[in-house]
């Protein structure tokens, strides 16, 4: 198991430093007049821009320096089941963080440099399709993470019939335990993958007035990338449950079934990142096509939400505002009024909840 979760805590940081890779050049990848989607002109990174690139480059690192000590706690208390469960969704928490800093620092170049662009907007086209979860979901993924659900939670009942029978022993209570922490982990984080899916799908993007059609094809490439990405972890976490029932259930031959798991789990990393790399290249083809950076700039900037700010303008209260993110004097904040942040407060309370069930 220790053997596992080192490999599993390896590649989980292979990835997340891979991203901080590519989005280490993201604020220059349009060219020196850029700061992401923000035109800045010539001169910027030799004056104010500088040190904005180097706060946004620290950015990057942050989550995994909160990580590490987690990492460490885990591996010294030998924990190694639930290091494994952890460093996936630190892997999720990492790529919704870094969209976050793009935001946050597009927005926050837009201020730096003053552009004057504050006039309201009279005229907005928005885009009326239907958005609706189960238009963008695929029946054999929600079937197939469905099978290794009801595979596991069979599995799982005959642990306990074994923990239970004469010959029962302190092994198989342990292995109960540990199924029982296996399954409602990785159940709840289907339930956060479905939250995430329902805010990709339901984010609405205002449409500019010119190569409109050009705008919803990369909208399209986009929205369906970042879905991909979600399902491809949700099968990833869906197999990770029967394999955890397979791996208690022949506790006596360990070492077989450690060999096969691990070949077979190095197997689907290495599938995992390909096709993620496959739906990367792929948007970026459509976005070479089409440079969405040059649609967005049409889009009158929205003005300075009304309300109370807080945490330096970090953080914003109004229930009347329906965005969850806003604009804020100093780039963009996050509306504490709106009810998905609600929601997402008490799925964050409650993940903590159940990390410090599984750990005691």
């Amino acid at each position: 198991m220790m053997t596992l979760a080192v490999v599993v805590v390896v590649v989980a940081s292979a990835v997340r430093l891979g991203r901080v890779r590519v989005f280490w050049s993201w604020p220059l990848r349009n060219g020196e007049d850029w700061f992401l989607a923000q035109r800045v002109g010539p001169g910027f990174y030799a004056g104010e821009g500088a040190p904005l690139l180097r706060r946004y480059r620290t950015c990057l690192f942050l989550p995994l320096a909160l990580d590490a000590p987690l990492i460490v706690a885990l591996a010294a208390t030998r924990r190694f089941a639930l290091l494994m469960c952890e460093q996936w969704m630190a892997l999720i928490l990492t790529l919704v963080a870094y969209n976050l800093i793009l935001a946050h620092f597009s927005a926050r170049a837009t201020v730096l440099v003053g552009t004057p662009e504050e006039r309201p907007a009279t005229t907005v086209q928005l885009s009326m399709a239907p958005r609706r979860l189960r238009d963008h979901s695929h029946r054999f993924i929600e079937l197939a993470i469905a099978a290794c659900l009801l595979i596991s939670f069979f599995m799982l009942g005959r642990l306990q019939g074994i923990a239970a029978g004469p010959n029962g022993d302190w092994h198989a209570a342990r292995a109960v335990r540990a199924g029982l922490v296996t399954t409602v982990w990785i159940v709840y984080v289907q339930v956060g993958l479905l939250l995430l899916k329902v805010v990709f799908v339901r984010w609405r993007m205002p449409l500019p007035m010119r190569r409109t059609e050009d705008f919803r094809r990369w909208r399209s490439a986009w929205l369906r990338s970042q879905l991909n990405f979600v399902d491809a972890v949700r099968v990833a976490f869906g197999l990770l449950l029967p394999s955890t029932m397979v791996w208690l259930s022949f506790k006596e031959a360990w070492r077989q079934v450690a060999l096969v798991l691990g070949s077979l789990w190095a197997l689907a990393i290495l599938v995992l990142v390909l096709f993620l790399n496959r739906e990367g290249r792929r948007l970026l083809a459509v976005e070479r096509e089409i440079k969405p950076v040059e649609l967005v700039k049409e889009f009158p900037r929205p003005p300075i939400a009304e309300g109370r700010f807080l945490a330096g303008g970090l953080l914003y209260w109004s229930r009347d505002n329906p965005g969850v993110l806003v604009r804020s004097p100093q780039g963009i904040a996050l509306n504490l009024g709106h009810t998905s942040t609600y929601a997402w407060a008490g799925y964050f309370v409650g993940l903590a909840l159940l990390m410090t069930w599984m750990v005691h």
